[in-house]
């Protein structure tokens, strides 16, 4: 008798490990990156890619530093800025009309989308969230800006956690 109590408390707690590691797995923590005028121009260079992969209506946070400067036309100090880009010079690429120097993020191939300095969004599809620098051309770029990504971990990876904590729970009886 305390032979099969003792198999099947280690069943919860084989259960509770897996559902806590499947938790943490499916929860993705803070990511930082750089993201390079030159290199992630959508104007001539490639996405960069942020390893952090989002579900449809999943929450996700992005935070550039604001003090970080890039720059589109060589080193000249008129055409620096931010995340957010220049306040006097705008286009529109690929759908989206924005600030040229901006941070713009795109989730999986679905449309580009504002990041800026500061972002809170929902994800509109599944997919790898990747940035680029808003730019029609990457040769006379210059600078780079550092961004945290945190995705935020959906009610379905919470659920998942609240189990394997109350099968922890059930071995201690």
């Amino acid at each position: 008798h305390s032979k099969g109590k003792q198999m099947n408390q280690f069943k919860r707690i084989v259960l509770g490990a897996a559902l806590l590691a499947a938790a943490g797995a499916a929860a993705a923590g803070t990511v930082n990156v750089v993201v390079d005028s030159a290199a992630n121009s959508l104007g001539g260079g490639a996405a960069f890619e942020t390893g952090v992969f989002l579900a449809a209506g999943e929450s996700f946070s992005v935070s550039a530093n604001p003090a970080d400067l890039w720059d589109n036309s060589w080193t000249d100090p008129t055409y620096l800025s931010n995340a957010d880009g220049h306040a006097f010079q705008s286009t529109s690429i690929g759908g989206l009309y924005d600030a040229i120097g901006s941070l713009v993020g795109e989730i999986g191939n679905g449309p580009l989308f504002h990041v800026g300095t500061s972002l809170n969004g929902v994800a509109s599809g599944a997919g790898e969230l990747k940035f680029f620098y808003f730019d029609t051309d990457a040769f006379n770029n210059t600078g780079a800006v550092h961004v945290a990504v945190t995705a935020v971990p959906e009610p379905a990876n919470l659920a998942l956690m609240g189990l394997a904590i109350g099968a922890f729970a059930l071995t201690r009886r």
